[in-house]
């Protein structure tokens, strides 16, 4: 007679598919046993279960969902005999069939159940392993559930007489089972559903990517083995407190675990059996959803909570594990409702330690599962504790970690003998190993160093290159000498306030310098600001003088021809007080940076830290006078100090690019070509930038090449090794607050498809945290905090120094650290090296579920056409909820359509995180600062949608241009600079439309007329990307693409 599958049935068939995330796999559970048995006995025994229970003489329709019990007895026994080959390669052979029945998916024209008996060899006399049976033993779960094939394995390899009737529930269990009421159902709708409205989405683990989109994966089991003796103790310690032996062990896994995720929570899945008095075997089982929060509340607080929570919801099954998924799924639609299972098999039946045959090893499937953490028993009565998992979603030494972190969990509440312990005893911080201390400290002596190269003529050769002018250091030690002797004079002593307002120049280095040698602190301004943010730097910071051109109608300033004057008497600047000052701890210099809300912050800086930078950065690098630097980051920005500082430290030369050429990566080519420059450091942006316009090993002379500030892409850096194999390469990080950089990697070939963000400076101590503060474990992301010599001394508001975001706090060892809290997410691999994760606001919730926009940006940069993509969120229009944008640049520069990007995307990426908006761009807007703009981008995705292509271009153009003429105008300024690049005379009915080709444009044009562009619009445009534009008009929608 054919019955229908059940629900829980029918959801293992389709996890046989790859139709849902972590499919193709059956609801496996594989068993391996050795000892001695023989293979008639098995097959007896075996012969007499088939004929006793329906369940190994059940068949699955999968296509009309329905079963049936057959009369037929059919063995589903092999045996294979290895006897006639050696041991050693009968247990190679053995491993090559583990490896493909433990991921058996049987054929459902047989009842889905198989057992292999394999004989070995007899062992030698010297050999201690005595193994001669080998047992693989495969059910899936669509007949019989966990407990029911313990107690049918224990019936096949135990004698007859043993044999015990299958272990049920006892007392009155009547209402149980009875089919559900009405009301009843009712109820246990409500209640799941009040419940699960905390949901707080799939435990957030160090997956390797995305569990929702795995399509299918292999899976594998690590285990540890806690003695009887240990397990007895821990349980005698729960029962004083009112607990039973599995609440605490789930407990302590929980809690373990919970330092795995990013907010400390976890919401599984639990097995549960249903009660029945059923004589006949079968899957009787379903699970419940508990959902953990390691808080402030004391354990043992929440171990009974935990119990609690276990309790009430047996209470409320008639809503099944099936019903519970798919109101997980359809609320949150999210592609995997419970990834994380917690199966307790305690109670399973298990074999005597004086049998015939052991277990050995096992492994389990469950679709839709990518961590299944299971509690037996073995025969010695010992504690298994074993984590079978996807492969594709979890490193293996992660699990071990947690594995080993749970034995250590359980071995101090047994030292203890009380729950109330602290858990962050047990976690592993060795990889803050590479952390430093003050004592690693490197005072570079870097002013005194300077001082002596510019003001005694000892060094004959150009301090400074600048288009036709080269500064020797003696010529520039004079000119630092008159600014430091006018600044005496105008009563600027150590510890005032003077503001740069120059342009990149020769002259802005010799005011930084002069500043610097007096102890005064010195104020770099982009003086490219619009005016209101221009006052604002100025007023913040208090300057007590502001050095410009003459253009500013300002109190308090002087102009660079008065600071050049010459002054009859020199003030003297001693070696041992710059020696001394090198190291000091006051106010050095502020540098403004980019807020998140687009207010600049001040950030004050002191020289210690400079000097530490300074110095170890040399001695890594090592730089030798015949370097040459170039300097290509704004002199505003962090970077720029470590150019400058320490080209003149050592006695090297630093080339400046000309005030028209210092956006022009052609040029930079030519400078670098021309001078020999051997050191380049700037931003990712600017050196893909300048990548692009090389040509003929014009780069060559670059013997190290550092990049930092953003991200880098493994493609440029596989260009650049490809091309120029010998120059040493470099990632570079840390924000402004910790001064320069306090983070850095050199990047080998290993680096490939990430590349690391790198290990803590000496004297500098990295430490990663999580929302409650604790220190997250090796691969764990959490929010990086810095502490060590390398900390600026906070912020400037309006005069005063404020401590916002410089925080406190405590190291593994409990010491009281003053720290900044940095804007960035990272985790730390075991050998040390941080890899960075995102922004602290890369990580968002849509629909309540946590979504990970650079996750989404590394999955959609492998479509074969995108060249780069930058994910944001957005409101909805509508309602305000948060949306996803996506904003891309192509390889070949043409559009790819919204529907094959969606379509890519589902292939890849869960429903939760597909952006709902796609917008093709040339070229990435770029911050001052070089970086990707994302304020810019979001902006264009808060515009109403684009009902075409040039409403889209108007929006992109409004978003992103910032005073902006008219676009007659501009149209008129193109044509004007590619008319005067061409050499042609304006015709009649000229307009945006006209081609140029018609004009007489040649290749040879291109740069010039780049040149102009970029110097007219202040934007960043190369010949590459003129090449397409036809007319006017397109180079109009290029640049409105590219500001």
């Amino acid at each position: 007679m054919d019955t229908a599958l059940t629900p829980l049935q029918r959801a293992y068939l389709l996890g046989r598919s790859e139709l849902l995330p972590l499919g193709g796999v059956a609801m496996h559970d594989f068993r391996e046993f050795r000892g001695h048995i023989e293979f008639s006995v098995i097959k007896a025994r075996l012969t007499r279960l088939v004929q006793q229970y329906d369940a190994l003489r059940t068949h699955i329709d999968e296509s009309s969902l329905v079963q049936h019990v057959s009369d037929a007895i059919i063995l589903n026994l092999d045996e294979i005999d290895f006897t006639g080959i050696p041991r050693s390669e009968a247990y190679q052979k053995i491993d090559e069939m583990r490896q493909a029945y433990s991921h058996k998916i049987h054929d459902l024209s047989r009842s889905p159940w198989h057992i292999w008996v394999i004989k070995l060899a007899e062992p030698e006399n010297e050999d201690n392993d005595l193994v001669t049976t080998v047992v693989f033993v495969s059910f899936d779960a669509l007949i019989l559930d966990g407990s029911a094939i313990s107690l049918i394995l224990f019936k096949l390899f135990e004698e007859g007489e043993n044999e015990q009737k299958r272990s049920r529930p006892t007392g009155n269990i009547a209402h149980l089972l009875q089919p559900p009421s009405v009301s009843k159902k009712q109820s246990d709708t409500e209640y799941w559903s009040e419940k699960l409205k905390e949901y707080p989405g799939p435990p957030a683990l160090p997956w390797k990517k995305p569990p929702e989109s795995i399509k299918s994966s292999r899976y594998r089991r690590e285990k540890v083995t806690i003695p009887s003796v240990t397990l007895n103790h821990l349980s005698k310690i729960a029962s004083s407190y009112g607990l039973f032996q599995n609440t605490i062990l789930s407990t302590i896994i929980l809690e373990i675990m919970s330092f795995w995720t990013q907010d400390s929570r976890l919401c599984i899945g639990v097995p549960v059996a249903i009660p029945t008095q059923k004589t006949q075997f079968s899957n009787e089982s379903s699970f419940v959803a508990v959902c953990f929060k390691r808080d402030q509340a004391p354990f043992l607080e929440r171990t009974t909570a935990f119990q609690n929570d276990i309790f009430a919801s047996l209470e409320h099954l008639d809503f099944s594990g099936v019903d519970i998924n798919r109101l997980i799924f359809n609320q949150y639609q999210t592609g995997l409702a419970l990834p994380v299972v917690l199966t307790n098999g305690l109670s399973w039946k298990t074999l005597p330690a004086s049998g015939d045959v052991s277990f050995y090893d096992g492994l389990t499937q469950t679709p839709q599962v990518a961590m299944d953490i299971r509690l037996s028993l073995d025969q010695d009565k010992n504690l298994v504790l074993s984590i079978d998992y996807a492969e594709k979603a979890l490193e293996q030494n992660i699990v071990q970690d947690i594995l080993q972190t749970i034995t250590q969990a359980i071995a101090l509440i047994c030292r203890q003998e009380k729950l109330a312990v602290d858990f962050s005893e047990v976690i592993d911080y060795h990889h803050y190993k590479d952390n430093g201390n003050d004592s690693d400290f490197i005072c570079s002596n870097f002013l005194a160093r300077i001082a002596d190269n510019l003001l005694t003529g000892k060094l004959k050769k150009s301090a400074i290159i600048c288009g036709e002018q080269q500064i020797t250091y003696s010529e520039l030690g004079e000119c630092v000498q008159k600014i430091v002797n006018n600044l005496n004079r105008c009563g600027m002593r150590k510890g005032s306030v003077v503001a740069i307002c120059l342009p990149r120049s020769p002259e802005h280095v010799m005011v930084t310098i002069a500043c610097a040698l007096l102890g005064i602190i010195w104020v770099p301004i982009d003086v490219n600001s619009p005016p209101e943010r221009l006052d604002y730097l100025l007023t913040n910071c208090h300057s007590d003088l502001i050095v410009n051109t003459g253009q500013f109608n300002r109190d308090k300033t002087i102009t660079l021809e008065t600071l050049l004057t010459s002054v009859s008497e020199n003030v003297l600047l001693p070696l041992e007080t710059l020696s001394s000052l090198s190291h000091c701890i006051e106010p050095a210099y502020y540098l403004y940076t980019s807020g998140t809300t687009g207010k600049p912050k001040c950030v004050v800086l002191n020289n210690k830290a400079t000097s530490n930078v300074i110095g170890q950065t040399l001695n890594k690098w090592e730089v030798k006078q015949d370097d040459v630097f170039i300097s290509v980051t704004p002199l505003h920005h962090d970077m720029s100090v470590f150019d400058l500082f320490a080209s003149l430290t050592v006695g090297a030369t630093l080339v400046i690019p000309e005030p028209h050429a210092e956006k022009d990566a052609i040029h930079w080519n030519r400078l670098i070509s021309k001078h020999k420059v051997s050191i380049w450091c700037s931003v990712p942006a600017i050196l893909e930038m300048l990548i692009a316009c090389q040509k003929g090993g014009s780069l060559s002379s670059l013997r190290l090449i550092a990049q930092g500030g953003d991200y880098i892409k493994p493609a440029l850096i596989k260009e650049i090794r490809a091309t120029y194999p010998d120059t040493r390469l470099f990632s570079l990080g840390g924000p402004t607050e910790t001064t320069i950089w306090s983070i850095w990697h050199e990047i080998t070939s290993a680096d490939v498809s990430l590349i690391p963000y790198g290990k803590p400076l000496p004297a500098t101590q990295y430490f990663i945290c999580n929302d409650i503060n604790e220190h997250c474990p090796a691969f764990v992301t959490g929010r990086i905090y810095t502490t060590g010599v390398n900390l600026a001394l906070g912020y400037l508001e309006d005069g005063l120094v404020v401590q916002k975001d410089f925080v406190t706090i405590t190291s593994p060892e409990g010491e009281q650290l003053r720290a900044f809290r940095t804007g960035d997410q990272g985790y730390y691999r075991k050998d040390g090296t941080i890899i960075f994760a995102s922004r602290v606001n890369g990580y968002i919730k849509i629909r309540g579920i946590r979504v990970s926009l650079p996750d989404i940006e590394s999955e959609l940069c492998k479509h074969p056409q995108i060249n780069n993509i930058i994910v944001v969120d957005y409101p909805n229009e509508q309602n305000g909820d948060a949306t996803l944008g996506a904003m891309y640049t192509t390889l070949n520069g043409q559009e790819i359509p919204a529907s094959e990007l969606r379509d890519y995307s589902h292939r890849l990426l869960p429903v939760s995180h597909i952006p709902t908006r796609f917008a093709h761009i040339q070229a990435f807007p770029l911050s001052a600062n070089g970086k990707t703009d994302r304020h810019q981008i979001r902006a264009f995705f808060t515009q109403p949608k684009p009902d075409n292509l040039a409403d889209k271009q108007s929006v992109i153009s409004e978003s992103q241009r910032v005073n902006n003429s008219a676009e007659d105008e501009c149209y008129q300024s193109i044509l004007s600079i590619y008319l005067h690049t061409i050499g042609a005379q304006p015709l009649t009915g000229l307009n945006e439309d006209s081609e140029f080709l018609a004009l007489g444009l040649r290749p040879s044009h291109l740069k010039e007329i780049a040149r102009c562009l970029t110097e007219k619009f202040d934007v960043i445009l190369t010949p590459q990307l003129l090449v397409k534009c036809r007319n006017a008009r397109q180079v109009s929608s290029l640049l409105s693409q590219s500001i």
